[in-house]
């Protein structure tokens, strides 16, 4: 097997177990475990719209590190610059569209819960 098919198919029993636990929180937990997923999809997206700064390791942000991202950006060609622009609007709108996922499943399984139960 090639090193892709691999990583495939590590990605693919990724995805099932994360549907298998989605299933089991939504199986026991009913409109309130739709509303927790929502939250966890809106924190993740949240904390990496935060964290996309392009400084790697978080933490504090010293002056010598923002002087060192100023700098690597300055030696950047314009064509370098345009597509690391495209790449980070690209990176903010799934976000930002991930976190309006996650709101919207929050939303839903807690209004639902909240009409069912209350």
């Amino acid at each position: 097997m090639s090193g892709k098919s691999i990583v495939i198919a590590i990605a693919l029993a990724g995805w099932f177990v994360a549907a298998l636990v989605a299933f089991v929180i939504v199986a026991l937990f009913d409109f309130l475990g739709i509303g927790l997923i929502g939250l966890l999809i809106a924190f993740v997206a949240s904390q990496l719209e935060m964290d996309g700064g392009g400084i790697a390791g978080g933490g504090t942000y010293g002056a010598s590190m923002i002087h060192h991202q100023l700098e690597v950006n300055r030696k950047m060609s314009p064509e370098q610059r345009a597509a690391s622009r495209n790449e980070q609007s690209l990176a903010a709108l799934s976000t930002r569209f991930f976190r309006y996922f996650g709101i919207s499943l929050a939303v839903i399984g807690f209004g639902g819960f909240a009409y069912r139960y209350l």
